[in-house]
């Protein structure tokens, strides 16, 4: 029997990515494939991740090894060496200008991930964006057998009672804004801060932003968004709540007014997905892959202009006939991605 192994160079719990990957082994060996996940770095919480160091030793030329590209390392130049079929899965990697002069160490990891992924080209069998988005990067970056596939998301992991302290502390807060998704520059979290302001001047001056995220691997942006708040006023009305668990997370979702995003840049978006499963109308930034990702289910905002921004929250939390449209779009739009069907056509397209 044939192994179907996959890398990803960090596998942390609460991460899209590794999720992804932990949902597909799953599928996996559902379909009688031995199937591990590597990594260089297995955050503790994540079951059974692996040393990327073993797949020198296991991997067999009639294998299939999965690697799942975000982000530059050097761990990649190797593993292509290896005899086996190799498939390379893009989410897409953050471009380094978002990171100057705020993130050195991640904006050198970037322009590396942008060099790789085109030296990387003559050594893949194929490749898969996660979106059209990413797939057209692949593309233009030299990969001549590509597809789309989106991420595999187990909405079974969802169904869990919300967090009842978070729903305790929101409750009696009319304007609630959220906003999910790891503490980091192109997110435009600052934006969302500047775009608060507007809406407790002009709208509703009890209004508060939610943003859930880890900020570990972005302090000094953190801290400047902190201090943008408190240089705003914003100090009690911003709420920086960090890692969450999935009861918590569900929580923040079933309380929020709605779901805003200002992000320059996704190759996805699995939290715009989050927010209409759990029944949250999302307003958006149209910027890379978020259009793709709501496919006609969210408000697409075309410019950057932060009091319509806020203007289009308020008319979704105050017109209920309007977000009643938007949620029920919402949920026929995450139909699309019932994870069935996602691995029913991941299956067929690896030929597997």
């Amino acid at each position: 029997m044939t192994a179907v192994h996959q890398f990803h160079p960090t596998l942390a719990p609460g991460d899209a990515m590794s999720d992804h990957v932990m949902a597909l082994r799953a599928r996996l060996r559902d379909w009688g494939y031995a199937s591990e996940a590597y990594a260089v770095e297995v955050k503790p919480g994540v079951d059974g991740g692996r040393s990327y160091r073993e797949l020198f030793r296991t991997v067999r030329p009639n294998d299939t090894l999965i690697l799942h590209f975000s982000m530059g390392h050097e761990v990649f130049d190797e593993l292509v060496k290896l005899p086996a079929r190799r498939v390379l899965v893009y989410h897409n990697v953050t471009p380094p200008e978002f990171f100057v002069g705020i993130n050195p160490h991640a904006a050198a990891h970037s322009r590396l991930g942008l060099r790789q992924l085109g030296k990387l080209a003559p050594s893949i069998d194929l490749a898969l964006g996660v979106s059209e988005f990413n797939r057209r990067d692949l593309e233009a970056a030299g990969y001549t057998k590509t597809a789309r596939v989106p991420i595999l998301v187990d909405w079974s992991r969802y169904d869990v009672e919300p967090d009842p302290e978070v729903r305790a502390l929101l409750a009696g807060i009319h304007s609630k804004l959220l906003f999910v998704g790891r503490i980091s520059p192109n997110k435009r979290q600052d934006d969302l801060i500047r775009m608060l302001a507007y809406y407790r001047r002009c709208i509703d001056p009890e209004a508060i932003l939610v943003l859930v995220g880890s900020h570990r691997d972005q302090p000094r942006y953190h801290a400047r968004l902190r201090a943008l708040a408190e240089r705003l006023g914003l100090g009690g009305a911003v709420r920086f709540t960090g890692p969450v668990s999935l009861a918590q997370l569900a929580a923040y979702y079933r309380a929020a007014s709605v779901f805003v995003s200002l992000s320059e840049h996704e190759g996805f978006g699995v939290p715009l997905l989050e927010a209409m499963h759990f029944g949250t109308p999302v307003v958006a930034f149209d910027g890379a892959a978020v259009a793709e990702t709501l496919g006609g289910a969210g408000v697409l905002l075309g410019t950057r202009d932060l009091a319509e921004a806020a203007e289009a929250c308020a008319l979704i939390s105050d017109d209920l006939g309007w977000r009643q449209t938007l949620v029920d779009a919402g949920r026929v739009r995450v139909k699309e991605f019932d994870p069935d069907r996602v691995a029913a056509l991941t299956r067929d397209t690896l030929g597997l």
